[in-house]
């Protein structure tokens, strides 16, 4: 088999080329790469048309309808042809047959709250101080390459300097560089930022300056709008925000740690919260916010909510296993400079145990109220690998909030893509939609944690993994 000696540090590998070269070799390339061999396997028809077939594994579709056993899942170039069962749905001739048998295959999953700007670092104000400038050229490009690995063929960036979150945006859809398909909100919109944060945030003062600031964001691409501090807001501000979003068809997230943040947001009209605020004297959320939750969703309008509790549920577990963090996929594709300077601040990384009753308590408002919640991890944060924050906050789903996994998986995959808008195009594995791909050995609706490592993973048709 074929290879290419190159490290994921001195080399980022196009999808042109990968197309290149698959049009002229007949057996798929194994690239050898620091984060360990990504198997691009691709074939082409004389038009350069890829024709692949999937075969044997379960499926699962995403829609959160019950597993299919002995699947097949035709792959046209970038598209799904069909989806069906070997006894239901022959595989051509031309088909390149890959076996799925024993393993699970499920759409790419989805990410909804990552920054890719971040690489770990315990210290974000000297992050941003140190490396805002080195963020296009060599950060993010590491971080999208390494959630791709994971399986996540889909991310939302709620947070990063606009010119160079974008222009990654751009790279990946182009095939220049390897990542999932982004979705970007550019700077978080808020009322005063700090100087460190200038670049990562925007501030506004005023409905009119706020629109505008709204307006110049999806001017410059923002498929998404994200406000921070909202309680340092007014209404009217928050709400000009909004209404300039909605215009444009564009969904609009703000930070939802507190119950000022939420009321505000809600009154508003925002139409997504991220993240779960708790302390253990937290006795859970207060009945007129709860109300006001259930008034927004009995509208007629839904309610997303993204918590992000996998790196706090996390956290008493990684003050005394800390080998976790030495995990040399962490730091695949970075420099070696940034790379050390990552592991030197997490000598001192001490995280905080969780409440987790505050979180489960509440996370069970919520579902009970009619939210509908969001897999979305904050990947980049201290302890938070791009490469395996996904898996870690589907497992804190399943085995410490109690939530099903048929259930959290549909939350990672088709339930994203409705969120966002693009569902008709997305989310699930179905004749016509994008052929973004995961196949994990053994049941994931058993051991969640076989999403850790997946075996298959395939964007736009092409395998990467």
């Amino acid at each position: 088999m074929p290879s290419i000696g190159a490290t994921l540090t001195g080399l980022v590998l196009t999808r042109r080329v990968v197309a290149l070269l698959a049009g002229t070799l007949a057996a798929p390339l194994v690239l050898s790469g620091q984060a360990g061999d990504a198997r691009v396997a691709s074939s082409s028809t004389p038009s350069g048309q890829g024709l692949v077939a999937l075969v044997g594994g379960t499926l699962i579709d995403g829609s959160g309808a019950p597993p299919v056993s002995n699947s097949v899942v035709l792959v046209r170039g970038d598209r799904i042809q069909r989806v069906g069962s070997v006894d239901t749905l022959a595989v051509p001739d031309d088909y390149v047959r890959i076996s799925t048998e024993g393993m699970t295959v499920l759409p790419g999953l989805w990410d909804m709250h990552v920054h890719l700007l971040y690489a770990g670092h315990t210290n974000i104000q000297y992050w941003h101080r140190t490396y805002t400038d080195r963020f296009e050229r060599e950060t993010m490009p590491a971080t999208a390459l390494q959630l791709l690995r994971a399986g996540v063929t889909s991310a939302r960036d709620l947070g990063a300097p606009p010119a160079a979150v974008f222009a990654t945006k751009r790279r990946t859809a182009a095939g220049e560089i390897l990542g999932p398909t982004i979705y970007a909100a550019g700077p978080q919109l808020t009322h005063e930022p700090p100087d460190w944060a200038r670049f990562y945030r925007r501030g506004v003062s005023g409905a009119a300056e706020a629109r505008a600031a709204a307006r110049a964001l999806l001017d410059a691409g923002a498929d998404v709008l994200k406000i921070t501090d909202a309680e340092s807001m007014t209404v009217e501000e928050v709400r000009a925000i909004t209404a300039e979003a909605h215009a444009r068809g564009r969904r609009v997230a703000a930070h939802g740690r507190t119950n000022a943040e939420i009321m505000i947001g809600l009154e508003g009209d925002v139409d997504e919260f991220q993240h779960i605020g708790a302390a253990a004297d937290d006795g859970g959320y207060p009945p007129a916010l709860l109300a006001a939750i259930r008034a927004r969703i009995d509208s007629g309008r839904p309610l997303y909510w993204t918590p992000t509790v996998g790196l706090p549920l996390r956290g008493e577990y990684l003050q005394g296993n800390r080998e976790s963090l030495d995990d040399p996929e962490n730091y695949a594709g970075l420099p070696a400079l940034i790379a050390d300077d990552v592991k030197t601040s997490l000598a001192a990384f001490s995280p905080r145990p969780a409440p987790v009753d505050t979180i489960r308590r509440k996370v069970s408002q919520l579902r009970d109220a009619g939210v509908r919640l969001l897999v979305g991890t904050d990947a980049g944060l201290a302890g938070n690998f791009h490469r395996h924050a996904m898996w870690q906050e589907m497992d804190a789903w399943v085995n410490v909030l109690g939530i099903d996994p048929l259930a959290t998986i549909h939350a990672a995959t088709g339930l994203p893509a409705s969120a966002l808008g693009v569902e008709r195009d997305a989310g699930t594995l179905a004749e016509g939609k994008s052929a973004d791909i995961v196949v994990v050995p053994g049941d994931p609706l058993r051991h969640i944690s076989v999403l850790r490592d997946p075996a298959m993973v395939f964007t736009r048709g092409m395998q990467v993994k």
